[in-house]
């Protein structure tokens, strides 16, 4: 049988599948554990790991001699180290495994281009859940970032640090609500909204947004999925009334449909903190499928258009 020649992404998921399939025979932990400490060996470049027997260690390093020496791209690395997480979740059975897809993100690098013009930018992602949003968005970007991540989850900001160290990302990563998030001078801020249901007259959403603002420089944008019927909580207008104070609406994205076969479909949301003119209106556009080009390049020559004419000069 001819041998068949990895590329480098499936040569580095194989190697961490491996390690992570190694130590569960050995120590017998959970699988985001096996993920941890086969992360740690990889960033030190080294075992860390203590065995009993000098044999496993032997196996282990022979493991990990598969990738010594690879020039593996952020790409490579990113998406192989999603897989695995997303493994994880399937192995612990745990049903939130969802990431963002990557051209959600590819699309908000895209947008936050044309209205994060600077050279160094900083980003966050108070909703950062594995960070692989936040990491999309800094890969395809071609800026110097500097990148903020938050989750109240252990596990998922344990995922960001892992990653963002194997990326080589400057990422600072917060343990906390996200409503108690207090950062400031922020050029962009992203998210993808979680399902959340009206409480006691508040939608978390809201709550959310109107806190997130704050973190934002004067210019800075605020690019997020949101559920498509985001603004039908808002009965009274008094969300819009706040967010509009010191916000413009910059446009409303509808997603492909063919995106949203499991779950309720979103649209992205893109603010900045910035006043438009009286008569200024936002971009609208719905985007075909991601694999259909042309209708989609036509899609951003409208979006094109509107930054061309409503830019500030």
């Amino acid at each position: 049988m001819q041998d068949v020649k990895l590329n480098n992404l499936e040569l580095f998921y194989d190697c961490v599948d491996e390690s992570n399939n190694f130590l569960y025979e050995v120590f017998r932990k959970p699988y985001f554990e096996l993920i941890e400490m086969t992360v740690k060996n990889i960033l030190a470049g080294e075992v860390l790991t203590e065995f009993e027997d000098p044999n496993d260690l032997k196996k282990l390093k022979k493991i990990y001699a598969k990738i010594k020496n690879v020039d593996f791209t952020v790409e490579d690395v990113r998406k192989a180290m999603q897989s695995i997480i997303l493994r994880g979740f399937k192995e612990m059975r745990i049903p939130n495994g969802n990431t963002t897809p990557d051209t959600i993100g590819i699309f908000m690098a895209y947008l936050i281009t044309k209205m994060c013009p600077n050279k160094e930018i900083s980003i966050v992602d108070p909703l950062c859940g594995t960070g692989n949003l936040l990491f999309t968005i800094a890969n395809y970007l071609d800026k110097e970032t500097k990148l903020y991540a938050c989750d109240n989850d252990l596990w998922m900001t344990k995922f960001t640090s892992l990653t963002s160290d194997l990326l080589g990302l400057n990422t600072e990563v917060f343990l906390q609500d996200s409503l108690e998030l207090n950062l400031s001078g922020i050029d962009s801020l992203v998210f993808d909204m979680p399902h959340e249901e009206l409480k006691d007259n508040k939608y978390f959403p809201y709550e959310a947004i109107l806190h997130y603002k704050n973190m934002l420089k004067d210019d800075g944008c605020m690019i997020g999925m949101v559920e498509n019927d985001f603004f039908n909580y808002d009965k009274n207008q008094e969300f819009k009334k706040k967010l509009l104070e010191d916000m413009s609406i910059i446009g409303l994205t509808e997603l492909p449909d063919e995106m949203f076969k499991a779950v309720k479909p979103k649209i992205i949301l893109v603010l900045q903190k910035r006043k438009l003119s009286e008569n200024t209106k936002c971009f609208m556009v719905k985007l075909p499928s991601f694999t259909n080009v042309n209708s989609f390049n036509e899609a951003l020559l409208d979006i094109e258009a509107w930054f061309e004419k409503n830019n500030k000069k």
